[in-house]
């Protein structure tokens, strides 16, 4: 299984947040990494779907690649090798054989939302105020974890797709569960995350649209 499906589900998010431009250093909350200008994050991905009335979930794992407002880099690796690559012009899937198909187009509408789930995986969380609640709790005090729980304002398009998106991390963003309407939920576990200087190395940066800022 690839990103593909769970970009559908927040695709709809993406479509009506507006744009997000301010530095992520200025926004990050207290116990997140903030991420500056000239930095990328990446890791280690397990994504769990789950769906209503199924025993077992979906599962895939990967690595990814993520460049605020620049573009995302999902490689799965089990259980069918595969890339998605979201960025301002699109998403597109690259097969193990290297074979590109273009899953959408719409440069502002997937600008916006590579601006929505960059914040997310960043802990941009200030970003998202204009459409979401957001509530903080902090570390306990016998616990370094914190969680954010993203719930979308009133009767809106957001709501008809997404229940809540809660993120639990430490020093990063450590997991993200996605909640649907009818039950059915996405948990994507984040692990081995580091920050690097940009430029990204040329392996990635050749994957996405347009090559990341130096």
């Amino acid at each position: 299984m690839t990103l593909a499906r769970f970009v559908r589900s927040l695709l709809l998010a993406g479509s009506v947040i507006c744009a997000l431009g301010a530095p992520e250093t200025a926004l990050a909350r207290p116990g997140v990494v903030a991420l500056e200008k000239n930095q990328y994050l990446h890791g280690d991905f397990n994504l769990n779907r789950h769906l209503n009335g199924f025993s077992d979930g979906l599962k895939s794992q990967g690595e990814f690649v993520l460049v605020p407002a620049t573009g995302l880099i999902w490689q799965t690796k089990t259980p069918f090798p595969g890339t998605t690559v979201l960025g301002p012009g699109g998403i597109v899937n690259i097969d193990a054989n290297g074979e590109r198909s273009q899953l959408g187009t719409g440069a502002a509408q997937f600008g916006i939302f590579v601006d929505l789930i960059s914040s997310v995986l960043a802990g941009n969380w200030s970003a998202l105020e204009n459409r979401f609640h957001v509530e903080f709790s902090p570390p306990g005090d016998n616990t370094d974890i914190w969680q954010v729980k993203l719930t979308p304002f009133g009767e809106s398009a957001i709501g008809g797709q997404i229940t809540d998106i809660v993120a639990t991390g430490d020093d990063f963003v450590q997991q993200v569960r996605l909640n649907k309407p009818g039950g059915d939920f996405d948990d994507i576990t984040l692990s081995a995350q580091q920050t690097a200087n940009l430029p990204l190395p040329k392996d990635k940066a050749e994957l996405l649209p347009k090559a990341a800022p130096k």
